[in-house]
């Protein structure tokens, strides 16, 4: 999962720059075109991840003491926040691609919605990172003491993703509306 975080890490900081570089060189232009399939969608690979996530955390909970109620406690913090970046956060992302081979159209304004919530709500996104961390630092605490060396590497890897949603995934969303917002056509 790391491996294929950082890859993500280089690709999103390659098209955000994309999308800089074409957006001053495509101010002037107007395209009308329509794109198909321009419906959001979360890009498979973070879906995917969200999926393992949620699947290594499930069978954490089933564990019995101390390691099982930490775990639901992660779950409980998460399953909120992962449901809403599912449905604001995310779902732009899709529009990456597209985006850096092609002018923003007309029907790619129909993202603006989501990623105006995210920026109204980011702030309190990032205050339950806060307690998710916190919960994290619990299960893998719990983790280490009954040596489960997989629960010690998941815990990594979900505040890997914490501090990547962070640094990368919210601002390229916030970006990719602001982007389409300046360049995209009225409908």
């Amino acid at each position: 999962m790391a491996r294929r975080a950082l890859i993500r890490v280089v690709l999103m900081a390659g098209v955000v720059a994309s999308l800089s570089g074409a957006a001053a060189q495509n101010q002037h232009l107007q395209h009308h075109s329509v794109t198909k399939g321009s419906s959001m969608q979360t890009p498979r690979s973070l879906a995917a991840e969200h999926r393992e996530l949620h699947e290594v955390l499930a069978r954490a909970t089933k564990e019995g003491g101390a390691l099982g109620r930490a775990a639901a406690q992660l779950e409980k913090a998460l399953a909120p926040h992962f449901k809403r970046e599912e449905q604001i956060a995310t779902p732009p992302l899709g529009l990456l691609p597209k985006l850096a081979r092609e002018d923003a159209t007309a029907d790619m304004r129909s993202v603006l919605p989501m990623t105006e919530a995210l920026e109204r709500e980011l702030p309190r996104m990032l205050q339950e990172h806060e307690v998710i961390r916190a919960a994290v630092t619990e299960f893998r605490a719990e983790a280490g003491k009954a040596g489960r060396a997989e629960y010690v590497r998941f815990s990594d890897d979900l505040a890997a993703h914490a501090r990547q949603e962070e640094e990368i995934l919210y601002p390229a969303a916030v970006l990719v509306g602001r982007y389409v917002k300046r360049t995209a056509p009225e409908k």
